[in-house]
């Protein structure tokens, strides 16, 4: 049998399609293949994370309870809503509770009849006392108020290199007001050895003098190579 040209021509083609559709199969197979086993391993993985973090979350929930304390509170709460008490009927009277009522009202009676007369006995004779009670509390609520303690003043000093380690709030008790300069000598410790008061004081009294003197001797500088230093202490004492 001879083959045409025809023959060989259909031949080839059918030779050509038949290798395209196997090679187009096999593709569609690997890539198939390809996808399943990425799947596969995908969910693996997935599986491996998922177990890893469920053994790891009791760990941190110990540790959670360790170390943060519960609040007893909420539960008091959560116990307080689930029971919550039921009112009764609005008609409902409780006998005990009327009875208890009566017997407050009948008690309270008594007491308000016996006390209005003792009120009245006690005050027709106790009525001078009571003012002399009432002068006494003025004198002494004013005695107290004259006696309390001043602090609204300020103070500042004068020593050239040296600076102040204690200086004693002016809190005084006269009825004055004025600036008090006070001369003062201090050693090498720091320690004023010697205070007098300055020509330039605004006030001659007394009190204000005792008070400025007695808080510069109790002044303290800093240290200095200095075995003798003049300086100054200014109390301005401001009036109540």
């Amino acid at each position: 049998m001879l083959l045409k040209n025809s023959h060989k021509a259909l031949a080839i083609t059918l030779l050509i399609t038949g290798t395209l559709l196997l090679s187009v199969l096999n593709v569609t197979v690997f890539k198939t293949n390809t996808a399943v086993a990425e799947t596969l391993y995908d969910i693996e993985q997935v599986e491996d994370i998922i177990e890893n973090i469920a053994e790891q979350t009791p760990i941190k929930s110990a540790n959670k309870a360790t170390n943060k304390a519960f609040n007893t509170s909420e539960n008091y709460k959560h116990y307080a809503q689930a029971y919550k008490p039921i009112a009764p009927p609005e008609d409902y009277i409780n006998p005990k509770l009327e009875t208890y009522k009566n017997d407050i009202k009948t008690e309270e009676t008594t007491e308000a009849s016996h006390g209005n007369s003792a009120i009245s006995e006690k005050t027709l004779t106790s009525f001078n006392s009571v003012n002399e009670i009432l002068s006494k509390r003025s004198k002494n609520s004013s005695t107290k108020q004259s006696n309390v303690a001043n602090t609204n003043s300020s103070i500042y000093y004068s020593l050239k290199g040296r600076t102040d380690q204690y200086l004693p709030i002016p809190v005084y008790l006269c009825d004055a007001e004025g600036k008090i300069v006070v001369n003062i000598t201090v050693n090498s410790n720091g320690t004023v050895i010697d205070a007098y008061i300055n020509n330039a004081s605004t006030s001659n009294n007394a009190c204000l003098q005792e008070h400025a003197l007695q808080y510069a001797k109790d002044a303290k500088f800093s240290t200095s190579t200095k075995s003798k230093q003049l300086g100054s202490i200014t109390f301005q004492f401001n009036g109540k």
